[in-house]
């Protein structure tokens, strides 16, 4: 399943970036968060205008009865990985699902990031992705959705978090 999200900013690229840039987003961000137990940022390297960041997540959601069979809290935890590069003002994202190795041919998650100047001063973040889950149709149709949902919340919270980050709210 592709996906695209989204953020329009009525303040300049620059200042978005800075805050898409701050080690305390994930921090400043978790109070927004709905349907997350917790968000840590394990990794934050900034070198020659290359950011590596790694956050690692744990949803705290009730797993739907159609899937309890399926699915666990354990599997519920994953880390995001992104690289920003200043310069393109873009980055690449992955999700890796911690979960067994074996696990995880069933699950790909992984897209790009970018924050374009607009007219006025204003900017936007484009968030595009795909999502794909390797299970049986009925499932993976229903899962999909619900999770790129969930997904949908978590940049909202991001976007607002960028936001007051970039205009010291």
């Amino acid at each position: 399943m592709r996906f695209e999200i989204t953020h329009d900013f009525d303040i300049p690229r620059d200042a978005v970036e800075l805050a898409v840039l701050s080690p305390d987003l994930a921090k400043r961000m978790a109070p927004r968060l709905q349907g997350i137990e917790h968000v840590e940022q394990s990794r934050h390297s900034l070198i020659d205008g290359i950011l590596e960041r790694v956050w690692s997540w744990r949803a705290d959601v009730k797993i739907p009865s159609f899937a309890e069979r399926y699915v666990t809290r354990d599997m519920c935890a994953w880390d995001e990985r992104s690289t920003y590069d200043i310069k393109r003002h873009s980055s690449e994202w992955t999700i890796e699902p911690r979960v067994k190795p074996s696990f995880r041919k069933y699950f790909d998650a992984r897209g790009t990031y970018e924050l374009v100047q607009l007219d006025d001063g204003r900017s936007r973040r484009v968030v595009r992705g795909e999502l794909e889950l390797r299970v049986t149709s009925l499932v993976r149709a229903i899962a999909e959705r619900m999770i790129v949902g969930e997904v949908r919340k978590t940049f909202d919270a991001e976007a607002a978090t960028l936001r007051d980050l970039a205009t010291l709210g």
